[in-house]
């Protein structure tokens, strides 16, 4: 899996990172703004940890920005921002979780999200591959 987190506190960044890596993750690419996110040469990732507010746009426009570009690309945002309104919208708008990054918990909570995410991703993929062998009669 490869996993970009955008995030513009360098602080926060590293922490995140530092987290990642001991989780095992070992594909993770760091970017502390949108457009570091969109001019990789990598391409989107299957996972973008990505915080809100990130200067020169927002994380709800970078959200809609990963959608449209590809939709099973899964976001977990990760931000201090407390708008509920802003949650919801980004839950609306596709992310798969919304974690507040003020809460003490929070790296405990993106380890879990993150284990999900996979798991729903994995489901997904394992779905479309015996839709696809049904169309075709292989088993």
């Amino acid at each position: 899996m490869k996993i970009a987190v955008v995030e513009d506190d360098r602080f926060y960044i590293q922490l995140v990172h530092s987290t990642l890596e001991k989780e095992g993750y070992k594909e993770v690419h760091l970017f502390t703004s949108a457009a570091e996110l969109f001019n990789h040469k990598g391409g989107i990732p299957d996972i973008v940890i990505l915080d809100y507010k990130l200067g020169e746009i927002d994380g709800l426009e970078v959200l809609k920005q990963i959608k449209a570009h590809n939709e099973i690309t899964q976001v977990i945002f990760l931000s201090g921002q407390e708008d509920m309104k802003v949650v919801i919208e980004s839950l609306k708008l596709g992310a798969f979780d919304y974690i507040d990054k003020t809460d003490p918990h929070a790296m405990v909570r993106l380890s879990v999200m993150l284990e999900k995410t996979i798991a729903a991703r994995t489901s997904r993929k394992d779905l479309a591959i015996r839709s696809i062998k049904n169309w075709f009669l292989i088993y």
